[in-house]
């Protein structure tokens, strides 16, 4: 009997040891990404990355491809080059409170302020847009509105001149399916009710969206991170008076390839 007692032990142990695994499963943040191939010599890069201290991201690097082929040389070679570095702050709950983007190809440099209402949700974003030539100022106001799931499902935006006159108001109607994942971006004009554009996600797969652990709201990877999965088709339409005007944008892949923990190999990680 006291064998017997002693197997049950052990496989309980064991069950519970699984159980602690399933529960600290890792969770991988993405550091690389923007990949992009050279076709003439198969080179790979990626042109975007991200600087941690701990999983808070406190740096964004991008760069741009350099052709470093020597004179006389038959095949291409490139290399990358750091154009800018855009920095993170923290308040003391540990939420990204000012987004520091330097100027680059133009004299303005700008700066995000983001505001958190009593839940921690990102309610407001106040963009600061600074000319570094003649110290003028514009502002663009950006405001997000909840589901009762804590899903974005609006966000309205007003640009303002150093005048103060308003140049540009829209709003962003956001649409998800019943697997947590952005379909459908709707954007009206206030000054042209004539006007709308439209961003579609379909094809999502069912694996893990990497974006989906960025807590910060830059805009270029914005609706990415809004998403549980990762979408394999992109569309992007524009009508007028109800009818598409020609102009649109669309993209799809047949699908990714993942690694051991269910991440698409599009970037690289680490993992906790």
């Amino acid at each position: 009997m006291k064998k017997f007692f002693a197997i049950v032990l052990i496989f309980f142990l064991l069950a519970c040891n699984q159980d602690d695994n399933l529960s600290q499963e890792q969770k991988c943040y993405i550091t690389k990404f923007n990949q992009t191939t050279i076709k003439s010599t198969g080179q790979q890069f990626y042109l975007s990355e991200y600087i941690y201290d701990g999983n808070r991201i406190i740096k964004k690097l991008d760069y741009h491809l350099i052709d470093n082929t020597a004179p006389g040389q038959q095949t291409s070679t490139y290399t990358t080059q750091l154009y800018r570095t855009t920095e993170v702050q923290y308040n003391t709950l540990s939420q990204p409170v000012k987004i520091i983007e330097p100027a680059y190809l133009s004299d303005t440099q700008s700066t995000e302020n983001l505001i958190y209402d009593n839940q921690g949700r990102l309610s407001e974003k106040n963009r600061v847009l600074t000319n570094i030539t003649d110290g003028s100022i514009a502002n663009v106001n950006l405001k997000y509105f909840y589901d009762s799931g804590n899903r974005i499902i609006s966000i309205t935006e007003k640009s303002v001149n150093s005048l103060g006159d308003i140049y540009g108001e829209s709003t962003k109607m956001l649409t998800y399916d019943t697997e947590g994942n952005l379909r459908l971006i709707v954007q009206t004009y206030p000054s042209n009710s004539n006007y709308k554009t439209e961003i579609r996600y379909d094809n999502y797969d069912a694996q893990k969206n990497p974006y989906a652990n960025v807590n910060v709201p830059f805009e270029d990877i914005f609706f990415l991170r809004l998403s549980k999965n990762n979408h394999r088709k992109y569309s992007k339409f524009t009508y007028l008076n109800g009818y598409p005007t020609g102009t649109f944008e669309t993209s799809e892949i047949s699908g990714y390839q993942y690694n051991e923990k269910g991440y698409p190999r599009f970037a690289e990680y680490q993992c906790y």
